[in-house]
């Protein structure tokens, strides 16, 4: 295995994240929104659905991991992928179906049940996936890269998931607003996330061959609790694992409330919403060359750090600055300033990750890619869930109108609160966790030739 992949090899990898990011960006941004508005859920019970898929999740996830890192010699990982890709897009289309059926336990009953499978065919088709990233390339710098490349496929993916259903329902229904539409447009957002979700995840699946080395190494024992407890005390992860669950509710909290934001709070036509937050996501795709061209200047960790400081400039400018009722220069600067932010926070975790792998082999002699992204994946799922239940509570405790654009002032000061102050503090938390993190360019060369000597003295592999 060559340090430096092919652009090819890259470009090929990016698409199934597309996927798999497609479907949680429409979820945790317009689900929630739709099950409220749409549906005619209560508030509570809609988040109650994302938490029981979830939890549900939470059982499962080591399991797959596990299950990938024992299969990895016989089958590959993206086995999984070519398999589970269609029927997942098929249950998160039916998802959208929720409004069609009668009453308020069948509505949320479809919705938990919907969750619930969701979740274990998506974990299927995309925990072996991103467990390959590891094994395609050691090298530290190039693993920033590829990151970068399959990054920008899911920063695409949360352009089209964030910007196109708006689009798509008041196109298809010809509401004048999102609060007041009917459920086919909204259908019409769910099948054709699901098509291109799994398109996307078929193309990575079928496309990507995986390298030679992925298929010899040492047989991995039946999963145990012993092993969990051995991954997650690795040198390194813990920072590592605090940055990511806290950029995560950052994110799931200021992702599902930002149709509620945009719409009573900073009071944008559905319009203006979708070419504003085009920009944004278009800004976080560029900026992901500059962070992966800084990161051999600055290292990731003064990357993740960086990210997150502006992260926390935006969200406070967005409510306590920026005009409301229309586009100014401030929220211009401020969409710029975001999605710079939103590069790196997305990108530099996601590359650190696999130095951590190095260390845990060095001490276990297992490459248990598998069963890491399992674990992080579970924990990411878990506080994401907690950040779209948080706001499920603060809108329906503070008297939440369905249906209705206008909001009463405490209901408005909620979601703002919502907005700004607490994922600020969410960031501020994450970049105490990166100034932690103890992995650098250095030591994680010191620990690979240390894992290249023990290869040598044992003889080739088999």
């Amino acid at each position: 295995m060559t340090p430096h992949l092919r652009t090819r090899d890259k470009l090929l990898y990016g698409p199934a994240d597309f996927g798999g990011n497609l479907v949680g960006v429409v979820g945790n941004t317009w689900l929630l929104y739709y099950f409220v508005n749409v549906a005619g859920l209560p508030p509570l019970l809609a988040g109650l659905a994302f938490l029981a898929g979830r939890l549900f999740d939470a059982l499962v996830d080591p399991a797959i991991g596990a299950l990938s890192d024992r299969l990895r010699v016989r089958r590959g990982r993206l086995w999984f992928t070519r398999v589970f890709a269609l029927p997942a897009g098929l249950v998160f289309g039916a998802l959208w179906l929720v409004p069609y059926v009668d009453g308020t336990p069948g509505r949320f009953l479809l919705a938990c049940l919907g969750f619930m499978t969701l979740s274990v065919l998506y974990s299927l088709a995309t925990i072996p996936y991103l467990a390959l990233g590891p094994e395609l390339t050691r090298d530290y710098d190039e693993r920033t890269r590829l990151n970068s490349y399959r990054l920008a496929f899911s920063m695409l993916a949360t352009l089209v998931g964030v910007a196109l259903p708006p689009l798509i329902v008041l196109g298809v229904t010809g509401a004048r607003d999102l609060a007041s539409s009917p459920p086919a447009g909204w259908l019409v957002v769910g099948v054709v996330s699901a098509v291109a979700a799994t398109a996307a995840l078929l193309v990575t699946g079928l496309g990507v061959r995986e390298p030679l080395r992925h298929l010899s190494g040492a047989a991995h024992p039946p999963l145990r609790w012993r092993a969990v407890r051995e991954l997650l005390g690795t040198f390194g992860l813990g920072p590592l694992l605090g940055v990511f669950l806290l950029i995560t509710v950052a994110l799931m909290v200021t992702n599902s409330i930002l149709p509620f934001f945009l719409e009573s709070v900073l009071r944008l036509p559905g319009s203006l919403q979708a070419p504003l937050l085009g920009g944004l996501f278009a800004v976080a795709i560029l900026g992901f060359g500059l962070w992966s061209w800084l990161s051999g200047r600055i290292g990731k960790r003064a990357g993740v750090m960086l990210g997150s400081a502006l992260m926390v400039l935006s969200l406070l400018l967005y409510v306590y600055a920026v005009p409301r009722g229309g586009v100014s220069p401030l929220l211009i600067g401020t969409i710029v300033i975001n999605g710079l932010g939103l590069a790196a926070v997305s990108l530099f975790p996601w590359a650190m990750l696999p130095d951590v792998l190095e260390f845990d082999e060095l001490r276990s002699g297992l490459r248990r890619e598998g069963l890491l992204y399992a674990l992080l994946l579970l924990g990411l799922k878990a506080a994401g869930s907690l950040g779209v239940f948080s706001n499920a509570l603060v809108t329906g405790g503070l008297g939440y109108v369905a249906g209705s654009a206008v909001q009463s002032s405490d209901t408005v000061r909620g979601i703002a609160l919502m907005m700004g102050p607490v994922p600020a503090a969410l960031y501020l938390a994450a970049l105490v966790c990166a100034w932690r993190y103890p992995i650098t360019r250095q030591n994680h060369a010191q620990a690979r030739a240390q894992l290249a000597a023990g290869a040598a003295a044992s003889g080739p592999a088999d």
